[in-house]
C-alpha cells in the first residue's frame, strides 16, 4: 500500500547545485530511501545507498547529503528537468515524495533592434 506525500516544484538554474530533499519523516535508520528520476524514471540507488552505474554522466554529479536521505545534484543541466521520486518502505507501507524539477536556462541579453538592417 502506498502513501503519497505532498509534491513540490523547484526551479534551479543551469550550472547550479540542486539539493533534492526527501520530506519523508517516517523511516528506519538503516536503509537509504530509493530515488528515481530522469531520464526515463531511472532508479538512482539501491537501498544500500550505492548509486546505479547506469546513470551515465549524472553519476559524477550526484552525491548523498550528510543525512544520507537527500541528494545533491551538481552542475544542473537542462536534461535534469523532470519528476524525481523519493520512496521509503516502512512497516509494510511505501511512502513517496515527488519533486518536479524545471531547470531554467541561462539567458543572454540582446539589445532591442531598431530595424531589420541592424541585424547586418
Amino acid at each position: 500500500m502506498g502513501v503519497f506525500c505532498v509534491n513540490e516544484t523547484v526551479y534551479p538554474s543551469v550550472g547550479t547545485a540542486l539539493v533534492l530533499v526527501c520530506n519523508i519523516s517516517i523511516r528506519d535508520s538503516i536503509t537509504y530511501p530509493t530515488w528515481s528520476g530522469p531520464p526515463n524514471f531511472l532508479r538512482y540507488n539501491a537501498i544500500s545507498g550505492q548509486f546505479n552505474p547506469n546513470l551515465g554522466e549524472k553519476l559524477s554529479r550526484i552525491n548523498w547529503k550528510s543525512n544520507n536521505i537527500d541528494l545533491q545534484l551538481d552542475s544542473v543541466t537542462i536534461n535534469d528537468t523532470g519528476l524525481y521520486k523519493c520512496q521509503v518502505y516502512f512497516k509494510e507501507r511505501t511512502y513517496f515524495y515527488e519533486i518536479e524539477v524545471n531547470v531554467r536556462g541561462k539567458f543572454k541579453y540582446i539589445p532591442k533592434l531598431n530595424s531589420p538592417s541592424d541585424l547586418f
